[in-house]
């Protein structure tokens, strides 16, 4: 037969045996049938938060479990990453925020919880919203694969209820001090006798108070409150309170022996309780008494008494200098470390006073500035000078009523002795300005968040977003009991995550594959297939 014919006739057979299919294996198969099956599994089976709803900077308890889904005991502690992130999973955007350590010695099918303490990021995530966006708190197990195992791909992103909990952001319920009650006994004591003052505070906001304290000034009757000739000459501790709780406050005040400089000549005084000198529950700038007579306020007649001896001594005179701040360019909610040195040019020595840093427009006005921080100087011999180094944090959210929508400028103010508790002999010299400095948006974000006015009570939509995560940790709960009881019955599922972004490909524990395998050659391929 010509070769022509001979190949033509071998065409022809080959055709009539089918097409030919050539087949390849799969990389992941490759990869799964080369792992050893007795190697750990490591996954963060369980993680539920303390609350589903916060802000940035907001703490919150993680509460977590690990379960070991392989073949074998973990011969060395395992750790475990926790991010605060935009989306379920990890991205270049994701924060770690907190990590635990998991002892060694888990043995197959045993399960372990954790928990920690965590802070959601001091400045808000891209891609986040600071009114109603979500952040995941994601773990990550084995980061750094210091253990081998037999299945790496659900270390992370299986998702809810599993290795990640939702957050939502919302502006924390704020508080609002409020004096419903003022009064003072003796009413016309003498310089240097004690004074009993009776107030009564109310939270009339719709979040807790921390504890803070009530500034009690002394302003010449006919003149406004504030600047220097508003002189504090004491303070009441406040308690926390629980929204719309009451509390009833007693404090014996000391006077000065003698009236200090702006308030000599006068003999008749209003008495003022100023809510929260310590601006932890709102940073607008300054705070003022506003509730009226017998509320916050209350009149007082001082004179000096015949008999009285006491004279003034060598007085201070403190003052600030410049205030250095080493970028040009801030960011809503970054920090910055400013510093300043305070002097005393007097001829006497300065007992504990208060520097105190403000946020100001570019002008440098400090009426409706926002506070920043105070430090403590406990006291500054004549002739000293002494240096501050203040980190500051700048604010998320602006105070209530306060837009910003573009970039802007700003300032750092710092007033000496802002509560003019210090008698002096000159009171001009006590503040000082920084640069103006320029201040950006946070992230993606197009306008600076505010927080919520005092006594809003949350949206329908915050409270049933509230519900809604409420179940999912309720949920999650029960998904744990479930999960104890099935590895207590030795039948646990294996828990699996979806590789890469697509969601479309499921790879189940190569545990699990390797037992498949253990079949006949034509139910292995087909399980394997099916798994892949």
């Amino acid at each position: 037969m010509p070769s022509q014919d001979r190949r033509a006739a071998g065409r022809r057979r080959a055709w009539g045996r089918g097409p030919i299919i050539l087949k390849f294996d799969s990389l992941e198969a490759r990869e799964l049938l080369s792992l050893a099956p007795g190697l750990p599994d490591l996954v963060n089976s369980s993680l539920v938060t303390s609350t589903t709803v916060s802000d940035w900077q907001g703490n919150l308890e993680v509460l977590g479990q690990i379960t070991n889904q392989g073949g074998s005991i973990t011969p060395a502690p395992v750790e475990v990453d926790i991010y605060a992130s935009p989306i379920r999973g990890i991205d270049r955007y994701s924060v770690l925020i907190g990590q635990v350590m998991i002892p060694a010695g888990l043995v197959p099918g045993q399960s372990i919880p954790y928990q920690t303490s965590v802070n959601l990021p001091k400045t808000p995530i891209p891609m986040v919203s600071s009114s109603g966006g979500t952040v995941y708190i994601d773990a990550v197990v084995n980061p750094g694969r210091t253990i081998a195992e037999s299945n790496y791909h659900n270390n992370e992103d299986i998702g809810p209820p599993h290795d990640a909990a939702p957050i939502l952001i919302q502006p924390q319920a704020p508080s609002n001090l409020v004096g419903t009650t003022l009064a003072v006994t003796p009413a016309a004591p003498s310089w240097g006798n004690t004074i009993t003052v009776t107030a009564q505070i109310t939270n009339q906001g719709t979040g807790a108070s921390p504890q803070t304290r009530a500034i009690l000034a002394l302003t010449p009757q006919g003149l406004n409150y504030g600047g220097t000739t508003t002189v504090a000459i004491g303070n009441i501790i406040v308690p926390p309170l629980a929204p719309y709780q009451t509390i009833n406050l007693v404090q014996n005040i000391t006077l000065p022996a003698v009236a200090p400089i702006p308030l000599t000549n006068y003999t008749n005084f209003g008495l003022t309780m100023t809510q929260d000198g310590d601006y932890v529950t709102n940073d607008l700038y300054a705070h003022q008494p506003d509730q009226g007579l017998g509320y916050d306020q209350t009149a007082i007649t001082i004179t000096t008494s015949p008999t009285s001896t006491a004279t003034l001594g060598p007085l201070p005179d403190l003052a600030a200098s410049s205030v250095l701040v080493p970028k040009s360019t801030l960011t809503w909610g970054s920090s910055v470390q400013v510093s300043t040195d305070v002097q005393n040019l007097g001829q006497g020595d300065a007992g504990q006073f208060l520097v105190r840093f403000l946020l100001t427009g570019k002008n440098g006005s400090i009426n409706d500035a926002i506070f920043l921080a105070d430090a403590v100087i406990p006291g500054l011999k004549s002739g000293f000078s002494q240096q501050i180094d203040q980190t500051l944090q700048l604010p998320i959210r602006l105070p209530s009523g306060v837009t910003l929508n573009n970039v802007g400028y700003a300032r750092i103010a710092v007033l000496v002795d802002p509560e003019n508790v210090i008698n002096e002999s000159l009171k001009s010299n006590n503040a000082s300005l920084s640069a103006p400095f320029m201040l950006r948006l946070p992230g993606n974000s197009t306008t600076v968040p505010t927080a919520r006015t005092a006594g809003a009570l949350p949206s329908v939509q915050t409270l049933a977003e509230q519900a809604k995560n409420q179940a999912k940790i309720a949920a999650a709960a029960r998904r744990m009991a479930k999960l104890n009881a099935s590895s207590a019955n030795g039948r646990q599922r294996k828990l699996h995550r979806k590789l890469g972004r697509s969601g479309k490909n499921f790879v189940k524990s190569t545990v699990s594959v390797a037992e498949e395998l253990t079949k006949l050659p034509g139910q292995a391929f087909k399980a394997l297939k099916k798994s892949l």
